[in-house]
C-alpha cells in the first residue's frame, strides 16, 4: 500500500474556507475551528497542509498549561530562554517576522483553567494575524459555543466539519494507494464496511492486496496493478468498523 496523502473532499474543503478566512478576516477573527469523527482524516489533513506551510503544530494534552506553550513556541521559533519578559517579546517578534499558522489539535485541552491556554495562543496569533486553526472530535464542539467561551468563539471565522468518505473519496483512495486495482462493486463494499472511515479503508487496501496475493496475482514494484473484482471478494469482510459492533453490543 502507498502512503501519500489523497487530495479528499474534505481537504477541498478545508482550503476553500481556508483562503476566505486568509483573504477576508480581520486580524481578531483568523481563527478556524475543524471538528468530525474518528477516522475522518482531520489529523492527515491538518498534518500535510501544515507542512505545507511550515505551521507550528501543536497537539494538546491533559494538564497543559500556558507555561508549556511558551516553552515549546520558544523552541519552535527558536528563541532564546532568559527571564519570561524577553522569551515572550522574542516569541512575539518572530511571529511578527513569519506569521506562521499554528494548529491546535486535541484543542479542547486548552479550554481547561478558565481557557487560559486557548487564550493565550488566540492572544499571540492575533497580534500578528496568524491563523489559529483549532482541531477537536465532534463531540467537543459543543464545549465551544459556551457563553463563557464567547470571546473565542466570536473570533472564530470558519467553522469546518469533516464527513465520512463519500463513493468518490473512496474511488480516488483506493486508486492512490492500493497496490491492487479494483472495481465500483468492490469500492462500494469497502465504503459501506469502512463507514467511511479513511483509517479502515487503510485496512482494507491492505486487505485486497493480501487477497490478491494469495490468488496468485500479488502487486509487483513498478508493474501494472493486479485486478480484482467484486465477485471474486463476494462475502469477504475486506476491514471492520469496531464501533459499528461496539454500538450493536456484539
Amino acid at each position: 500500500m502507498k502512503q501519500h496523502f489523497v487530495k479528499t473532499s474534505n481537504y477541498h474543503l478545508f482550503l476553500l474556507m481556508l483562503a476566505t478566512v486568509e483573504s477576508q478576516a480581520p486580524m481578531e477573527g483568523r481563527s478556524m475551528y475543524v471538528h468530525g469523527g474518528p477516522g475522518e482524516g482531520k489529523t492527515r489533513t491538518l498534518d500535510f497542509i501544515g507542512a505545507q506551510r511550515n505551521a507550528i503544530y501543536i497537539e494538546g494534552m491533559p494538564g497543559m498549561t500556558v507555561a508549556y506553550l511558551r516553552e515549546f513556541l520558544a523552541h519552535r521559533l527558536g528563541c532564546p530562554g532568559g527571564t519570561r519578559f524577553t522569551q515572550e517579546e522574542a516569541i512575539k517578534k518572530a511571529f511578527f517576522e513569519r506569521v506562521p499558522m499554528v494548529i491546535f489539535d486535541e484543542a479542547q485541552f486548552g479550554l481547561n483553567k478558565k481557557s487560559e491556554c486557548l487564550d493565550y495562543l488566540r492572544c499571540v496569533c492575533e497580534k500578528a494575524g496568524s491563523v489559529l486553526i483549532m482541531v477537536t472530535h465532534t463531540s467537543e464542539k459543543h464545549r465551544f459555543g459556551e457563553h463563557k467561551l464567547a470571546h473565542i468563539s466570536t473570533r472564530i471565522s470558519a467553522v469546518v466539519e469533516f464527513k465520512p468518505a463519500n463513493l468518490a473519496d473512496c474511488v480516488l483512495y483506493l486508486e492512490e494507494l492500493c497496490e491492487v486495482s479494483v472495481d465500483e462493486e468492490i469500492a462500494k463494499k469497502v465504503l459501506s464496511q469502512s463507514g467511511g472511515r479513511y483509517r479502515l479503508m487503510a485496512s482494507a487496501c491492505r486487505m485486497l492486496e493480501d487477497i490478491a496475493t494469495g490468488m496468485d496475482k500479488p502487486p509487483t514494484k513498478g508493474g501494472p496493478k493486479p485486478q480484482l473484482t467484486g465477485a471474486e471478494v463476494k462475502g469477504m469482510m475486506l476491514c471492520e468498523n469496531a464501533m459499528k459492533s461496539l454500538r450493536n453490543g456484539k
